[in-house]
């Protein structure tokens, strides 16, 4: 019974075939660097279990291919085997499921929104990796993180970007919802080379 709830959890959490089996074990830490990555993100999926509604976030910033998307997977996949709901998104993915409903009378973007903010755990990947988003668009960030923020739901914010100044997460997604993801936030910087580039022949 238990592993069948886990695998519908799994499915329901939209964690991408690519991070379907990334976890803490599989990440390859080879530095200083990495092991502190690693040992903040198995750290923070530890104080989930003991105070879930803490209303704490992961912010997990640095450069392409360096292991941001496998660890916060690998946090979304702890937070699963704990029987918890998860739900992973890019910020395009989110805003275009919210757009979608401009035109589709079955569907409210209250209710889209709602679907973000009801799951136990959201991932929020690709913060900023597309540079043009609106007003509006930010409203709807803002909503979505906002809610979250109020009923002290964990978060994991996932981005390229550097944290502050120009071209940054904050600049991306505005001082409200920046403000409100750096609250109880453990930062994770990574810095080092792409993994993915060290498989070029």
């Amino acid at each position: 019974m238990a592993e069948t709830k886990i695998k519908k959890l799994f499915g329901q959490s939209m964690i991408p075939k690519r991070f379907a089996d990334k976890n803490f074990e599989g990440y390859e830490a080879t530095e200083k660097g990495q092991y502190q990555a690693l040992k903040s993100c198995m750290d923070f999926a530890q104080e989930l279990k003991t105070g879930w509604f803490s209303g704490k976030t992961l912010l997990l910033i640095g450069t392409p291919g360096t292991g941001k998307t496998h660890l916060a997977c690998a946090v979304g996949h702890d937070a699963i085997k704990q029987g918890r709901t998860v739900l992973y998104t890019t910020v395009t993915r989110l805003l275009e499921d919210i757009k979608s409903s401009w035109n589709d009378k079955d569907r409210s973007v209250k209710n889209i929104i709602g679907r973000y903010v009801s799951v136990d755990l959201l991932i929020m990947d690709e913060i900023g990796a597309f540079r043009g988003i609106s007003e509006r668009e930010k409203d709807y960030l803002f909503e979505v993180i906002n809610a979250r923020y109020e009923q002290m739901k964990p978060m994991i914010a996932v981005s390229n970007l550097r944290l502050s100044g120009a071209d940054s997460i904050e600049a991306y997604l505005e001082e409200r919802s920046f403000d409100r993801l750096c609250e109880q936030a453990r930062l994770v910087v990574f810095g080092w080379e792409s993994f993915r580039r060290k498989s070029l022949c």
